[in-house]
């Protein structure tokens, strides 16, 4: 129950999970990691995962959302200053790929935030799923990518983007998830999202040729 990283000045902590010891093949049960998280968020402590493929093949993204957490980029643009556009499949995808950790998704909607014609921000929607606990109707979305470009901070695009969605689509009901290797959630609150429930570890697939 040792801890890789602790940072006091901001209540954050850092765990390095090589992809061999923290394999379901090894750990110990298979809430290891969630019982980890939950004690330091009982000491009032975010710890954050760090996946080994991830440092490998997405080392800048890991830095730019650790920078981010402690306050260490510089670059801060406010929504109030930036237009909203849909994207095209490929300008999401690729804005995805390059800055978020999870990449591209299989969305319905995708909208962009653009500051002097840059694309600084992206919030995508899909439908909703049996399998992820909702039913399949056209009113019924997940809000399923938000990330902003690595190493800029864009002040109220979340709340901007998601205003533009819920005035310009016929909805009823939106519902996301929460990465709780990185996230507490707390962006979902300022959102006025509700929360429900935390589901049980999910799984991740690795290709062993590739790392």
């Amino acid at each position: 129950m040792e801890l890789d990283f602790y940072i006091p000045d901001f209540n954050l902590a850092i765990e390095f999970d090589g992809l061999y010891w923290h394999s379901t093949a090894h750990q110990l049960n298979n809430n290891y990691h969630l019982q980890k998280t939950e004690l330091c968020q009982q000491s009032n402590i975010q710890l954050i995962h760090i996946f080994e493929d991830e440092w490998k093949f997405k080392q800048d993204i890991v830095l730019s959302r650790l920078k981010n957490k402690l306050n260490l980029i510089i670059r801060k643009i406010y929504a109030r200053e930036c237009t909203i556009k849909e994207l095209s499949y490929l300008d999401k995808q690729k804005f995805l790929n390059d800055n978020h950790l999870q990449g591209n998704d299989i969305s319905k909607i995708n909208l962009g935030l653009y500051h002097n014609d840059e694309l600084v921000s992206v919030m995508t929607f899909s439908g909703g799923s049996i399998a992820k606990g909702s039913k399949s109707q056209d009113s019924i979305y997940e809000l399923s990518r938000f990330c902003n470009l690595k190493d800029t901070v864009v002040i109220g695009g979340a709340s901007k983007l998601l205003t533009y969605f819920k005035k310009n689509y016929n909805w009823s009901s939106i519902f996301s998830y929460a990465d709780r290797r990185w996230s507490d959630g707390d962006v979902y609150n300022k959102l006025g999202f509700q929360f429900l429930y935390n589901t049980t570890p999910n799984y991740w697939y690795i290709n062993l040729s590739k790392v």
